[in-house]
């Protein structure tokens, strides 16, 4: 015991003559060496105590010490993890002693670049103290390097650099922060049936002051990693509190807790706490006394806490500055944390309306802190409400809730919501031409716009969603783009299923009737994106009625006379493009609330459309190459309804000579500039052509019921520059029949087969894009000839890396591309030829000399080359996985005529290989692993593939 007691007073003992700063790196340095000490004995006194009981107050003494100890040691490092700028901090000092003291540590704790560092004492010569001391150094010593150690000689110079500092200071805060939290909580505080006075190993006052010490840390602590372990430390104690028998204790979180909200509520720049980092541990601090309250309770601190923090969180009447607004920045973190703590669970739900409202009310300031920390208060309550992202649109209704459900949850957002949206949509002006943005009509319109239609609506409810319709609409006249799509996304959950034609009917009116001065584009686009937005809602709608009034309300009496919108009557493109894409929705086959017989004469005028537009009727070089803003959203909606024509629904369109017409419109789509439509028409293509398949082989029919222009694909497989275009023709000739691609012509030329296979394989390994339907495309096409080489060059390439249609692990890729291979070698007969070639291949170039230099320069067989540090074990990997393949291949294979000339040629190679390796291995030095690491792996790699290549040439000699 006392041996014990001793050994954790030395750990903190004063180095005598030695200055503050010195005693603090000398801590800095043990930090990292006592905590391991610090934690076995806490393991020991644990032990001991539970199990005897007994030296009850030898173990309080030394368990005091214990806390003594982590205290000291918290006093060296606080400075630094308390700091403003902990990153960058490295305490000055001026005094020669202090700085030769802190060279003797370094020297102590820097790795030595020799390989009995890990085996060797590590120790200081006597000598080098006093070298030390000899040398004297200017006011900056402490940042330059020192050029004595043990060695006494060429010796690397080391210097004390921030990051040191810091790693040593929160490291040792981590330690002492978990260590004080498992004392508290695994020492007993009495034990009354063992000793008469009752008394436990740790005192009630030793509690309270490591809550203490816990509190100063984690308010005023800037480092994250910091003020995050004595969180966890924190939450320990806290825990103990609270199961604790001592009323005393029981009521400590309650006392912290009112502290340190008077503390942030009266906090200005001048105070200690944090202000900026998020307000750094003091959203920690009230966590986890908060966290800490029994679940069976009232939760009445939490219903103090956040009322309180709601209010200091809520502007403020008084001028808004820097000074004033730090209460309202460290109330917005701190809910912000307390709504995200999973451990409140479903307490927390009750105040999300208040902390929403906060949080849009503070883009309000024009303090940018305060928005700052509204911003992220608003998206945690995003997804507390919401939920975490369920799928990759965050528009499905998987992240989103039905209007009614929401307000039923959140009543006081209700008339918050409609009054903030009164006030922004009074803001919404664009005739002036001025962009005018209400602060919080962003969030406002986000978090409508995740409601959508309840199939309960139109039932008595106090909380009508109509007041929000007109409202919603005026947004939609905004002069920013992105307001205007939120403005129509928002308003779907706002109109009845019932009511949606009609809605769209009077939207449809308020558009001009004919193009002429003053038009407001922005208007025209808001209400165009709107009925969009309703229509699209209203057809993937389940519940809406299949059959009542729709006649009633034939849209098409709105839409004919606004036409002119989709011509070029119209000289904004962006306006073309929405109008489009109405008629593209209309005229599907989807039934919608217009009668057949105006259904047929708005395709007809569709089609007329369409085909006086830029991108199959241009009238000159403009038209061809649009560059003006909107021209790729144009394109884009006249693209949608082309390939509708052409290839979706065919059968909907009264086509004019209907197989040449759609097979010349989709050749314009093919040939257009832009490769947004290429990429477009080929995806779409691929789909109709995958289904078209699948239902011929049911029905034994031909694979496509048009007749299809395969030279404009061929030719677009040639030259095509996009990757992803690249791509989706090669899927898509993959589909096709053989007879469809012989021959293959580049316009009007007719290519051989060897030309295309050369052309494609080239431009796929210089391509980064997928090359899996390469194979399936080409299969059978060239099987007279074996252009092993090429395809070699192709496994290797990075090209071939990405077969597949996600993420592969480029091993796996590269196997299959070798069997691949090796089938295609049994399928052409050409086995004997091949394995000649990837033979040769494993041997790789190299010549047989004898020179150690020529015989290790093999850069170009690492295939997966990352610099001189690249390990070998991806080309051995590679190498053996050949063999093994080749071997398989030998074994399946009865007969395999190669001549005695290629097996004596190529055994000669692999001997003059491996005659070179071996000479290059005997001039390495001693323990070449690790003094000439590179070089001794590419010896290693040659000797292994020429090993495994002689293999392969013994097995292919007749016994």
């Amino acid at each position: 015991m006392a041996e014990l007691t001793a050994s954790l007073q030395s750990c903190s003992r004063s180095t005598p003559g030695t200055s503050t700063h010195t005693q603090t790196l000398i801590l800095y340095y043990r930090g990292l060496c006592v905590p391991l000490v610090l934690c076995v004995c806490v393991w020991l006194i644990c032990f001991c105590v539970f199990r005897s009981l007994v030296l009850l107050s030898e173990w309080r003494a030394v368990v005091s010490e214990l806390i003594g100890l982590c205290y000291r040691m918290s006093d060296v490092v606080s400075p630094v993890v308390q700091s403003s700028s902990p990153e960058g901090l490295i305490p000055m000092d001026t005094e020669s002693e202090t700085s030769a003291g802190l060279q003797k540590i370094l020297q102590e704790i820097q790795p030595r670049d020799t390989n009995d560092f890990f085996t060797s004492a590590r120790e200081l010569d006597p000598s080098e103290s006093d070298c030390n001391n000899e040398q004297k150094e200017p006011e900056n010593a402490v940042h330059k390097a020192q050029s004595c150690n043990s060695g006494g000689g060429d010796g690397e110079a080391y210097r004390v650099t921030a990051q040191m500092v810091l790693v040593c200071c929160w490291r040792t805060m981590k330690e002492v922060s978990m260590l004080l939290g498992h004392l508290c909580q695994s020492m007993p505080l009495c034990c009354p049936l063992t000793h008469a006075d009752g008394r436990g190993v740790v005192t009630e006052d030793q509690v309270e002051g490591v809550g203490k010490y816990f509190r100063e840390q984690l308010l005023q602590s800037r480092h994250r990693g910091a003020f995050e372990l004595a969180y966890v430390g924190f939450v320990r104690l806290t825990e103990m509190l609270c199961r604790s028998g001592s009323a005393t204790l029981q009521q400590l979180p309650a006392h912290w807790l009112k502290e340190v909200l008077e503390e942030v509520k009266s906090s200005d720049p001048s105070s200690k706490l944090c202000a900026t980092r998020r307000s750094a541990g003091i959203p920690f601090y009230i966590q986890a006394l908060l966290s800490s309250e029994p679940k069976s309770s009232s939760c009445g601190l939490l219903k103090m806490t956040m009322r309180s923090l709601t209010a200091l969180a809520m502007p403020s009447n008084d001028a808004d500055t820097e000074s004033s607004s730090v209460p309202q920045v460290h109330a917005l973190n701190i809910l912000r944390a307390l709504y995200r703590d999973t451990r409140l669970g479903e307490n927390i739900v009750p105040f999300v309306s208040d902390g929403m409202q906060a949080a849009i009310l503070g883009f309000t300031s024009p303090v940018w802190a305060v928005r700052n920390s509204s911003t992220l208060l608003f998206s945690t309550l995003i997804t507390r409400i919401f939920g975490v992202k369920k799928g990759k649109d965050e528009h499905s209704k998987k992240n989103r809730m039905t209007g009614r459900e929401f307000f039923t949850r959140f009543p006081a957002l209700y008339p918050f919501l409609l009054s903030q949206l009164q006030e922004a949509a009074a803001s919404v002006n664009s005739d002036s031409g001025q962009v005018k943005l209400h602060p919080s009509l962003f969030l406002l319109l986000l978090v409508l716009g995740r409601l959508y239609p309840s199939p309960m609506d139109g039932s008595s409810s106090p909380l009508g969603l109509a007041p929000f319709m007109p409202l919603i609409i005026r947004c939609g006249r905004s002069a920013v783009y992105r307001t205007r799509e939120m403005a129509a996304r928002a308003l779907v959950p706002f109109v009845l299923v019932t009511q949606v034609p009609s809605t769209i009917q009077t939207l449809l009116e308020e558009l001009p009737q004919e193009p002429g001065p003053g038009l407001q584009q922005n208007h025209i686009h808001g209400t165009l994106l709107q009925v969009l937005s309703l229509l699209r809602s209203y057809l993937a709608d389940t519940h809406r009625p299949q059959s009542g009034n729709e006649q009633d309300c034939d849209l098409s009496s709105g839409l004919f006379p606004r036409l002119w919108i989709a011509t070029r009557l119209n000289p904004c493109l962006v306006t073309r493009g929405a109008f489009l894409d109405l008629l593209g929705c209309l005229c599907g086959c989807h039934p919608v609330s217009v009668s057949e017989s105006q259904l047929k004469k708005l395709r007809e005028e569709t089609l007329q459309i369409l085909m006086a537009s830029e991108l199959v009727a241009p009238q000159g070089p403009d038209d061809t190459n649009l560059s003006v803003p909107g021209a790729t959203q144009y394109l884009q909606s006249l693209a949608h309804i082309a390939v509708s024509v052409c290839v979706e629904s065919p059968h909907l369109w009264d086509c004019p000579e209907s197989a040449g017409f759609q097979r010349d419109l989709l050749e314009r789509l093919l040939r257009c500039p832009h490769y947004e439509v290429r990429l477009f028409a080929l995806d779409q293509l691929l789909r109709r052509l995958q289904k078209t398949e699948e239902e011929s082989q049911r029905r034994g029919q031909g694979p496509m019921p048009f007749d299809l222009s395969v030279s404009s694909l061929t030719s677009l497989a040639l030259h095509e520059t996009y990757p992803g275009c690249q791509a989706k023709v090669l899927q898509v000739l993959a589909v096709l029949p053989l007879s469809w691609l012989l021959p293959w012509r580049d316009g009007m030329t007719s290519l051989s087969c060897l030309e295309v296979l050369e052309h494609l394989l080239t431009l796929l390994e210089t391509s980064t894009h997928r090359a899996h339907s390469l194979y399936k495309s080409l299969d059978g096409i060239f099987s007279f000839h074996l252009a092993s080489g090429i395809f070699v060059r192709l496994l290797c390439s990075t090209a071939f890396l990405g077969v597949s249609t996600g993420a592969v692990s480029p091993p796996v890729a590269l196997e299959m591309g070798v069997g691949l291979l090796c089938q295609l070698f049994q399928m052409w007969g050409q086995v004997a030829a091949g394995m000649v070639n990837l033979i040769q291949w494993l041997l790789g170039d190299e010549q047989s000399d004898t020179r150690c230099e020529e015989s290790l320069d093999l850069d170009e067989e690492f295939l997966f080359e990352k610099g001189d540090l690249n390990l070998w074990a991806e080309p051995l990997s590679w190498a053996r996985m050949l063999h093994r393949h080749l071997s398989a291949l030998v074994s399946v294979t009865h007969s395999l005529d190669v001549s005695t000339a290629e097996l004596d040629r190529l055994s000669a190679i692999a001997k003059s290989n491996a005659l070179a390796a071996q000479r290059s291995m005997k001039g390495l030095p001693a323990l070449p692993q690790f003094s000439a690491t590179i070089e001794y792996a590419k010896i290693s790699l040659l000797k292994e593939r020429t090993s495994l290549a002689l293999n392969l040439l013994d097995t292919l000699r007749p016994s």
